[in-house]
């Protein structure tokens, strides 16, 4: 009987630490760096949990890559090394800013790590948000593509209900550069850092 119930419960085990077991290293990087930014956005807003947002926030993501694939290759390639410089600088601090606001607005939401797969280089971890208290809000698909750089994984791109982060900003920013020219883009960047005090 106590071998039975000792199988039993080694077979529960197994399935209940499944998903994680086989999810694969890239779901290990977003899920371990998930846990930590929650842990310390939940914490009282000060200046030293925005100092530990801003750390784990720069383990996390490749601002390079995602400053280059924001303008596009056309147009990155048209740019000096000091507008590069500028502007990788200034979308730095605005992903932070649109991260930390994410993680406030996800605090009452459950996340769980359903899947990840290749795509190139890349690598796509999909996730899903679910509501703790009300069943009536919709669950979020949010995925993560990310990269091994320089043997560790960095975030290159986040997808919200199929809305890519750097295909809506190259959007918004390619439009303000074609009507109003790059240096037009770099002051509305910064007015907008100004206003969020970021």
């Amino acid at each position: 009987m106590k071998k039975k119930l000792l199988t039993s419960i080694l077979m529960l085990a197994a399935l209940l630490f499944a998903g994680n077991a086989f999810a694969g290293s890239a779901t290990d990087f977003v899920q371990t760096k998930q846990t930590k930014v929650f842990e310390i956005i939940a914490q009282p807003k000060s200046g030293a949990r925005d100092a530990k947002l801003k750390a784990m926030f720069d383990e996390i993501f490749a601002y390079d890559i995602l400053a280059r694939q924001s303008l596009g290759k056309e147009e990155w390639g048209n740019r000096s090394a000091d507008e590069k410089r500028r502007f990788t600088a200034l979308l730095t601090r605005l992903v932070r800013n649109n991260y930390r606001r994410n993680l406030e607005n996800m605090l009452n939401y459950d996340i769980s790590y359903a899947s990840e797969s290749n795509k190139g280089s890349t690598t796509m971890v999909y996730t899903v948000a679910k509501h703790k208290n009300d069943s009536r809000e919709p669950d979020v698909a949010i995925d993560f593509r990310v990269m091994k750089i320089n043997g560790s994984w960095r975030v290159v791109d986040l997808v919200t209900e199929q809305a890519s982060l750097v295909k809506t900003y190259r959007s918004q920013f390619l439009r303000i550069i074609q009507k109003d020219g790059f240096e037009a883009l770099i002051k509305k960047m910064e007015s907008k850092l100004a206003k969020e005090g970021g």
